[in-house]
This record gives C-alpha cells, sequence and structure tokens, in this order.
C-alpha cells in the first residue's frame, strides 16, 4: 500500500488544514466581533467629544450675546441716569421727572422706577405715581456717592421693594452742587428680569441658565429652569473663581442648586464689575447622542449575531466535509484490499484498473476543490448583499440626518439675521432721538416764547377794546389818557420787537419742523419690513440718503460724507435688506474712522454708478484700514476685531449672504493699514436666483 501525496493528502482527514480549519474560523469570528464592538466604542468617544466641543461653541456665543444685551441696558440707563444729574444740578427740586417722560424727553423703558435723592437722603421725585415721598439715607446706593465723587456709574446689589413686591438692582450717580460737594444721587431701577427675558425673545424654545453676578459674588440676575431668584452669595463659586483667573472662558460642573450637571461659559465685563454666564444641562447636550447609541448597539448587535450565524455555517460546512472525506478514505482502502488479493490473478488488468483508479481519483479531487470554491463564492456573494443591504439603510440614516441640520442651520441664519438687524436698529435708536431732541428743542423754545408774545398782543388789545367801548362818552382828557396807557403798555409789552421777531420765529419753527419730518421720513423708509421678502421696485440712491440720515449721528462727530451718487435705474431688491447692508458698511466706516483718533474728520465717500445691466455701490473711508492677514476672515461669521461691545463679528457676513446669495450680486473689499478701506457691491438691475450659496453663513 503506497503512502499518501498531493491532493489526497491535503483532503485526508488528518491533513492539518483541515484539523486546524475550525480553529481559524472560530478565531476569525471573535477578531469580526471585537473590531465590530471597539470600533463602535471609538466612534462614541469621539462623537461625544465633538458634542462637547459644539457645546462649548453654542454656550460661547450665547455668554457673548448676553454680555452685548447687558452692555446695552447698563448705558443706556447711565445715559438716563446722567441726564437726570444734569436737569437735578440745573433745575433743583423743580425737577418733574413725569412730565420729562410726557414730553418724550425721557424713556422709561426698559426700566422700572427713574427717581432723584437729595443730600439728606430724602426722595425728591421720581416716576412713580402718585409720587410718595419717604428718606433712602441709609441704602447702599445712597451711601456709596457721599463717600467720594468716583465718576461712574455705581451697580448696586438687588433690592427688594415692599411697595411693588419686586426685585430692583439700582444704577446710580452722583449729584454734585456748583462747588463741588454732595448734593444727591440720580437713580435708575432696572428689573433683574430684563436682562434674562431677553433670551425668551431670541430662541423660547431653549432653557439655558443664565446668570449676571457681579465681582463681590452678589447675583444680580439668574434663571434656571424656572429658577429665577436674586441676591444670592456666589463669592466662593466655581464662577467667581474661573472668572478671577480669566476674563473668558468655560467649564463642567453640577450646580448644587439643583444638583444638575451643565456646561457653562463666562465672559467678564471690561467696563464694569460684572460676570455673566450661560449653561445648558448635559442631558439637553447628549440628548440626541444618547439616541444614536441606541441605535449603534442595536446594530452592533445585530453585527454580531450575523457574524455568529456565519461562523456557525462555516463550521457546519467544514463538519461536513470532514465527515464526506472519512467516507472516501474507508472506502478508498477497501478498494485497495481487494486489489491487493487479486493482483496474482489479474496482474496485467490490475495494473490498468489501478492507473484508472488513480485517474477517477484526481477527478474526484478536482471536483471535489472546484465545489468548495463554489461554495465559498456563494458565501461571499451573500455577505456582500448583507453588507450592500447595511449599507443602503446607513446611507439613508445619514441622509436624514443630514436634512435635519440643514433645517436647524437655515432656523439659526435667519435668527441670527433678524438680531443683527435689532442690534443695529437698537444701536442707532439713542442717536436718531438725538437728532430729532435738537430742532424739537428749539420749536419747543419757540411755542414757549409765542405763548409769551400771545400774552403781550392780549394785554394790549384788552386796552384797545376798553378805549374802543364807548368813545362818546369820553372827554379828551380822558381819551389822550387812555391812549398813552395804551402807548406805555406797547412798550411795556415791546410790541415792535415781538412784530419784529415773529416772522423769524416762525421760519425758525417750520425749520425745526421740517427737519424733524425728514428724519422721520427716513426712518420710516429705511426700517421698513418686507414681511414676504419679496423682491421690487428700489432705488439705491434714495436707500443710500435715507441711511445716511438714520446713521448721522454715528458719523457726525468724525467724519463728512461726500456722495457721489450717479444717474441709475431702479432695480429688483428687498429695500430694506440692501438698506441693513448700506447701514452695516457706513457705520463700519464711522467707527474706523473713530479707532483712527486723527486730529482732523476723516472722509466716508459714497459713489454709484450703472456699468451694463448692473449698479454698483462703493463706500471707501478713511480709517485705520484692514490687516492684510484678516482680510480672508473678515466675511466668517463671528469674527471681528473690534473689542467687546462694538460688534458680533455678524454684519459683514450677513451683509455677504444678502449681496451674493440673496441678490445674486458680489461684494468685495480693498485696504491699506493705516490709510482706509473701501467696501464695493455689484447687484443686478433684474433678479435671477442664484444657483448655489457662496455665503460663509450657506
Amino acid at each position: 500500500m503506497k503512502p499518501k501525496s498531493g491532493l489526497g493528502a491535503i483532503f485526508s482527514g488528518d491533513s492539518p488544514i483541515i484539523r486546524n480549519a475550525s480553529v481559524v474560523i472560530v478565531l476569525f469570528g471573535l477578531f469580526l466581533i471585537s473590531s465590530n464592538w471597539i470600533g463602535m466604542y471609538l466612534n462614541l468617544q469621539n462623537e461625544r467629544q465633538q458634542v462637547l466641543d459644539g457645546a462649548f461653541k453654542e454656550t460661547s456665543s450665547l455668554a457673548r450675546a448676553f454680555e452685548e444685551h447687558t452692555l446695552r441696558t447698563i448705558r443706556s440707563a447711565d445715559q438716563t441716569a446722567l441726564f437726570l444729574k444734569y436737569q437735578y444740578e440745573k433745575e433743583g427740586r423743580s425737577i418733574n421727572i413725569s412730565q420729562y417722560i410726557k414730553e418724550g424727553r425721557l424713556a422709561i423703558q426698559p426700566f422700572a422706577l427713574l427717581s432723584v435723592i437729595d443730600e439728606n437722603g430724602d426722595l425728591v421725585d421720581s416716576s412713580q405715581e402718585p409720587f410718595v415721598p419717604f428718606s433712602l439715607k441709609d441704602r447702599e446706593h445712597f451711601l456709596v456717592h457721599t463717600q467720594q465723587d468716583s465718576g461712574k456709574l455705581f451697580i448696586s446689589k438687588p433690592v427688594f421693594r415692599q411697595s411693588s413686591g419686586k426685585w430692583l438692582i439700582q444704577m446710580t450717580r452722583r449729584v454734585n452742587k456748583p462747588d463741588g460737594t454732595f448734593g444727591g444721587v440720580a437713580i435708575v431701577s432696572v428689573d433683574p428680569s430684563y436682562f434674562t427675558k431677553f433670551y425668551k425673545q431670541v430662541d423660547p424654545e431653549s432653557t439655558p441658565s443664565i446668570t449676571l453676578v457681579g465681582r463681590d459674588g452678589s447675583v444680580r440676575a439668574q434663571q434656571a429652569d424656572q429658577n429665577a431668584e436674586v441676591g444670592q452669595d456666589m463669592s466662593h463659586s466655581a464662577l467667581i473663581a474661573k472668572a478671577n483667573a480669566a476674563e473668558v472662558g468655560h467649564y463642567v460642573m453640577t450646580s448644587p442648586a439643583d444638583d444638575i450637571k451643565r456646561i457653562y461659559s463666562y465672559r467678564a465685563l471690561r467696563d464694569y464689575p460684572l460676570i455673566v454666564s450661560v449653561g445648558t444641562t448635559e442631558t439637553e447636550v447628549y440628548r440626541k447622542l444618547d439616541e444614536r447609541i441606541k441605535e449603534y448597539l442595536w446594530m452592533a448587535g445585530t453585527n454580531t449575531v450575523v457574524i455568529i450565524l456565519f461562523i456557525g455555517l462555516l463550521l457546519v460546512s467544514v463538519s461536513r466535509q470532514k465527515r464526506t472525506e472519512q467516507a472516501l478514505k474507508q472506502a478508498r482502502d477497501g478498494l485497495e484490499a481487494t486489489i491487493e488479493e487479486r493482483t496474482q490473478e489479474l496482474f496485467a488488468l490490475n495494473a490498468e484498473l489501478t492507473a484508472m483508479n488513480e485517474e477517477h481519483l484526481a477527478m474526484n479531487a478536482e471536483l471535489l476543490y472546484a465545489n468548495e470554491e463554489l461554495q465559498a463564492e456563494i458565501t461571499e456573494r451573500n455577505r456582500m448583499e448583507e453588507v450592500l443591504k447595511s449599507s443602503k439603510e446607513e446611507l439613508m440614516r445619514r441622509n436624514s440626518e443630514l436634512m435635519v441640520a440643514l433645517s436647524t442651520i437655515e432656523l439659526a441664519q435667519k435668527r441670527l439675521v433678524q438680531q443683527e438687524k435689532l442690534a443695529g436698529i437698537g444701536q442707532l435708536a439713542a442717536g436718531v432721538a438725538h437728532e430729532i431732541n435738537n430742532p424739537l428743542g428749539f420749536v419747543s423754545g419757540n411755542v414757549e416764547m409765542l405763548e409769551k408774545y400771545f400774552a403781550a398782543f392780549r394785554t394790549v388789545l384788552a386796552q384797545y377794546r376798553q378805549l374802543g367801548a364807548n368813545p362818546a362818552e369820553l372827554d379828551k382828557a380822558t381819551l389822550k389818557k387812555r391812549f398813552d396807557k395804551i402807548v406805555k403798555a406797547e412798550i411795556e409789552n415791546d410790541i415792535d420787537y415781538i412784530l419784529d421777531d415773529l416772522p423769524e420765529l416762525f421760519r425758525d419753527t417750520m425749520e425745526g419742523l421740517d427737519r424733524m419730518s425728514k428724519i422721520v421720513k427716513g426712518m420710516r423708509l429705511f426700517s421698513r419690513v418686507d414681511h414676504l421678502q419679496v423682491f421690487a421696485s428700489y432705488d439705491l440712491n434714495d436707500g443710500i440718503e435715507s441711511t445716511l440720515l438714520v446713521a448721522h449721528n454715528e458719523i457726525k462727530y468724525h467724519a463728512v460724507v461726500k456722495k457721489n451718487l450717479g444717474a441709475i435705474p431702479a432695480i429688483e431688491a428687498v429695500g430694506s435688506e440692501i438698506n441693513q447692508v448700506l447701514l452695516n458698511l457706513v457705520v463700519n466706516a464711522a467707527h474706523a474712522i473713530q479707532e483712527k483718533n486723527a486730529v482732523e474728520m476723516g472722509v466716508i465717500e459714497v459713489t454709484t454708478w450703472q456699468a451694463g445691466e448692473a449698479v454698483f455701490c462703493s463706500i471707501e473711508d478713511t480709517g485705520v484700514g484692514i490687516e492684510p492677514e484678516h482680510l480672508s476672515n473678515i466675511f466668517n461669521p463671528f469674527f471681528t476685531t473690534k473689542p467687546v461691545g462694538k460688534g458680533t463679528g455678524m454684519g459683514l457676513s450677513i451683509s455677504y449672504d444678502i449681496i451674493v446669495n440673496r441678490h445674486n450680486g458680489e461684494l468685495t473689499v480693498e485696504s491699506v493699514p493705516g490709510e482706509g478701506t473701501k467696501f464695493t457691491f455689484k447687484l443686478p438691475v433684474r433678479h435671477e436666483p442664484p444657483d448655489h450659496d457662496r455665503s460663509p453663513l450657506g
């Protein structure tokens, strides 16, 4: 009996390849299962870090917006306190705050109460009706001004007001007598909830933890879920410790108040001893990730079951192959024994049969090998079909997630544009009010003078009527006496001067009313709201005129405006959006000139012209210019080189989106540091929607 060799040895039950196949298959299955779960774990860790980084960015943006809102509110309160201070120093106890409010010289919103205290701590006047006098000499916001004149606004700790049952923050200025000694305190009281209500207007669905706390640790305003308490002491909190170490930052901490873990971002106000903090719960941050974890676990479990079934099928196939090979071996051994017994009788025939048997064995081995390859191909095809099916489901799921993310981004973009527009209008509101206040002041003075002139005429007219009542009954002496009395009355009341002054008085009054009319008309044209955002006929030159009128107060102290407005046709555009772009560029030019701190006035040159089927507008200033390394970033969202309180970094990004994406135009910039900047935008006369977005916000 010859020893086995070649394919026979390989497919025999004693072959090391067949003997170790089961071990290899099991190890391969364990490798696939381990790779599946380890890959899922690493992917989850990566996504968790990405979600945490995104939460830090989001809370940082909210903290910056909260800081801007707080600064605007404090500065508005400071302007009101300065107005009360100067009026009290000028008018003394005759000050009438309620009258100022009725005349429009003083706005009560968003303040809860306006008051003035004399040097003894007694309330002189307030906006409360009816007025109730009482003493405030023991209050912190009074005592702090009696010691020294800091020349700055003082922001008190929250004070509970018994009469209204509300907490108030007192923002005060010291009043000085003519000799510089202490003369009293001007008070602007602000409701702490005004600071936190801002976020309900920006994003009603969000419930972040919002805190305004002083460097002294006293909470000025706070909103966490339904809790809006104020006045707590946070001097030993993590927030104060972090703010003392760095002006801006973020951290993760479990709140001792409600035992909820939150992600916080904070910013310390540069000009005031206050810190703003915005936090969001870790549960809310990881909510969507937790939902995805369930899907990942289900998918990994499904993959594990499929792998186990696949390995089981392979092991069954190997076992069947071993039994088949064993049966073939036994049959072959029996046949060889029979042939060996008949060797002597049928030697020649046996040799022939042996040769034929070897051929059949070779063919059998080849058939077995071909069958094994066919089984492997079928198994691989089934596996590929499962992989393709799984990949298709994953692709559909990711496509759905992308659609939801795109919808969220578009909603956030609309909110950012509306917020930036509201911020721009709020920034210019005080300036427009000041522009109206100037002509209103001398018109009011002229009306008062007309009232005095009318009283003088009534006095003289009464003398004339008395003379004309019964002239026939009077003798010449009495008539002369009454005539002399009338002449004397005319001299005493300056009738001749009044007659000369009346035409000029009426001209001044009409000029003041005309100026106010132009300002109101320009503001109405500028702030017209296009609810449907419809493209309509728009005159770019008229938009420039109304924008310059609205922004006049921002410009007049720093620059002169040169207008080179060419003869251009009306275009199809959303007028309010183009006005917003013009306002952003003009106010940025004024700020750039102001930052230069030049002795002489700067120049803002506005030019319009037409070329082909498009109109152009350039706004060039002589300000500080833009550094070359910043030019590629100025249209990116939240990028700004201005200090805190001067800008959000959204103006140019929104302007780019309006010109390029909304109106299919172009917006370019040229700048030389130290010499100035020139922005130029192009708008088509006929609007054609763009094929795709090129905006940083798009």
